[in-house]
């Protein structure tokens, strides 16, 4: 089997680890993966554990970018592309437009956040247009499903990670600024408006009342970062909280942590919780998205409502209160995460898609 992957953004998040780990995964199976982005792009640039996969440089100026469709629909012609597989919101627009040129393949979209697509008419016509969608968690599914998505071109295939990644030596607390011993918090996720980390920083005084030690840490970067800091400064909690900026080292960081918190009041699934999981952390977190199909509240974690600081503050002093109750959180979890969200069952869930599809296609011509 073809495979193009396209994924248009420039950056490297959440969304770009789980297409890496599919074509990894597909490329082990012995199948052809191609790979479009931008020339200057992280996805392109990314090894994906494959060392000769073809290189789609394309320009993705907007989402109608004919050129790029047209360079798009050349490789699927020349490689014989089955599949195109869009990673991203405009990425699905390239890949139907790239399809219809090249006269052949079928495009597949995973869709990553749960947010409800916007209800005009071009973009409910766009969301018909691709062969079959892939949400990554089951509150996903109901959206699309919520939003006219047929059943039937509409499957679940949860995100996943990579347990070998967090092998790692914890980093040494020094490293971080904060004194061994002391109890560290820690959250992982982009500073922008779904993850919420306005609710965290908001619950902190009532948790640093009950647990004057303790240190947060928020690793990630983005467009919040100076509301956030504001944020610190005005609750006068800047001596125990730290915005870490973007890190490459977040393995090592989980293992350095004594608990994780997610605040998210949007989530599509939420990965980071589930590096924390796998790493043994008991974990704190909001009912947002795709979040609770993770966290079981009082079995896997501790799970609260979405925006409650309050609720928030009480389940992190739970957390390190009760160290009976945060192993037993956490190895849960970790069994958990080892027994559902692994790699492999990423990948063949998104084969399994692939190859009911190109069944039917071949079914459909058979009959013609």
């Amino acid at each position: 089997m073809n495979i193009l992957h396209i994924d248009e953004q420039s950056g490297w998040r959440g969304g770009e680890q789980q297409a890496s780990y599919l074509i990894r995964g597909l490329a082990q199976r012995g199948h052809t993966v191609l790979l479009a982005g931008r020339p200057d792009g992280a996805f392109l640039a990314a090894h994906h554990g494959v060392d000769d996969a073809v290189r789609i440089p394309a320009a993705f100026r907007g989402e109608w970018d004919l050129a790029t469709a047209w360079k798009l629909a050349r490789a699927v012609r020349r490689h014989r592309v089955d599949i195109l597989h869009a990673h991203t919101s405009h990425a699905h627009t390239h890949a139907y437009l790239a399809k219809r040129m090249a006269g052949r393949g079928l495009v597949v979209v995973s869709r990553r956040v749960d947010f409800v697509p916007r209800q005009d008419f071009l973009n409910r016509w766009k969301y018909r247009l691709p062969d079959h969608i892939i949400a990554i968690s089951e509150r996903i599914g109901d959206v699309m499903r919520a939003f006219g998505v047929p059943p039937a071109k509409l499957s679940v295939v949860h995100s996943c990670i990579d347990p070998a990644r967090f092998d790692v030596e914890p980093l040494p607390r020094a490293a971080l600024g904060v004194p061994d011993g002391v109890p560290l918090l820690g959250n992982v996720a982009a500073l922008v408006g779904h993850k919420d980390q306005a609710t965290l920083l908001d619950a902190m005084p009532a948790v640093l009342r009950e647990l004057p030690d303790l240190h947060l840490v928020i690793a990630g970067e983005g467009e919040l970062r100076g509301a956030l800091e504001t944020q610190i400064e005005r609750l006068g909690i800047g001596h125990a909280v730290q915005l870490l900026g973007y890190r490459d080292d977040v393995p090592r960081l989980l293992r350095a942590l004594d608990a994780f918190v997610m605040s998210s009041k949007e989530e599509g699934l939420g990965t980071s919780v589930l590096d924390a999981m796998v790493c043994g952390l008991p974990v704190a977190a909001t009912a947002g998205g795709g979040i609770p199909e993770m966290v079981a509240d009082g079995q896997t974690g501790l799970l609260v409502p979405v925006q409650d600081p309050p609720a928030l503050a009480a389940a992190i002093v739970r957390l390190f209160r009760d160290r009976a109750l945060a192993r037993r959180l956490g190895d849960n979890a970790k069994a958990m995460v080892v027994d559902r969200f692994t790699v492999d069952r990423m990948v063949e869930g998104n084969l399994r898609v692939y190859e009911e599809l190109l069944g039917a296609q071949g079914d459909s011509a058979d009959t013609a």
